[in-house]
């Protein structure tokens, strides 16, 4: 079976990569799965929602709802271990977990494992997926591999010392926060300012700023920019649209508008950007 059939038959999928197994390597994909990876051997150079990541011996990254992935490179001794799982199936197996922990991952999603038994202890965790993949065990198969995907991510959240796992679970601001992060990509398209999500979370747009800063470390404009700048360069990259289309699709009064947001974040015109990626100019009329 295909690594995508796996997952839908099971929830998750876990197996090696290196340079030799990723022939599409380069090839941007929307990859909307929570993703899982340690770093065994080498180093890599990949891209995920449209930030850059450099990937090194005894890193692990995680990330969930991937929306595109693209490998750079990788070096020729790179091994890599890869667990990814419906993102309905990671949420369901996380709750409780601090959630200090997954906002602290979506700025810095790589956490270095430089502790000799915390690095055995999450490959042995690896180890008991990939035996449960191979190896149906019947009615309990999923309640079985939830523990184990859970005890994966609670080894993390450990590991990111950052994160107090004696802190209260949940609070009105975690669910402002996720909810936040909700109504951004439901409708970033259209909606840029923050007055706008404040009023939908029936909160003010100044504790709305200070809550985004406590849970992430960045502004709420901030967070809105991020989501549009990544979803304007999948579809620069991703769709056969004109430039002047995407402007008008994403909320900007014309092409103009919206060359000047993303040169002012990426130093680069949406042109130049497409141009990098080898993507035909004036694809419509």
């Amino acid at each position: 079976m295909t690594h995508q059939e796996i997952i839908l038959q099971n929830g998750y999928c876990i197996f090696d990569l290196t340079k030799n197994s990723d022939a599409d390597a380069t090839t941007p994909i929307e990859f909307r799965y929570t993703l899982i990876m340690l770093c065994v051997e080498g180093k890599a150079t990949f891209e995920a929602n449209m930030r850059k990541y450099e990937f090194v011996k005894g890193d692990c990254i995680c990330m969930g709802n991937i929306l595109y992935k693209r490998t750079m490179k990788m070096s020729d001794d790179f091994k890599g271990r890869v667990l990814v799982c419906k993102s309905s199936f990671a949420f369901d197996n996380i709750v409780g977990i601090p959630t200090g922990f997954f906002e602290s991952i979506y700025t810095n999603p790589i956490i270095n494992i430089s502790d000799e038994i915390e690095w055995k202890l999450i490959n042995k965790h690896f180890d008991t997926l990939c035996l449960m993949q191979d190896k149906n065990l019947g009615l309990k198969h999923i309640e079985l591999v939830a523990l184990a995907f859970r005890s994966v991510a609670l080894l993390m959240a450990s590991f990111r010392g950052t994160v107090q796992l004696e802190q209260s679970y949940y609070n009105h601001g975690d669910v402002y926060y996720r909810n936040f992060i909700e109504l951004i990509e439901e409708h970033v398209k259209e909606e840029h300012g923050v007055t706008f999500y404040a009023k939908k979370l029936h909160i003010s747009a100044k504790y709305l700023n200070e809550l985004c800063k406590l849970k992430s470390g960045h502004k709420a404009k901030e967070i809105i920019s991020s989501f549009l700048i990544s979803k304007i360069k999948q579809e620069i990259i991703m769709s056969r649209k004109s430039i002047k289309s995407i402007a008008y699709e994403y909320g900007f009064s014309d092409q103009s508008s919206m060359g000047k947001f993303f040169t002012k974040i990426t130093g680069q015109s949406p042109s130049e950007y497409r141009k990098d990626y080898k993507i035909p100019q004036n694809i419509e009329e």
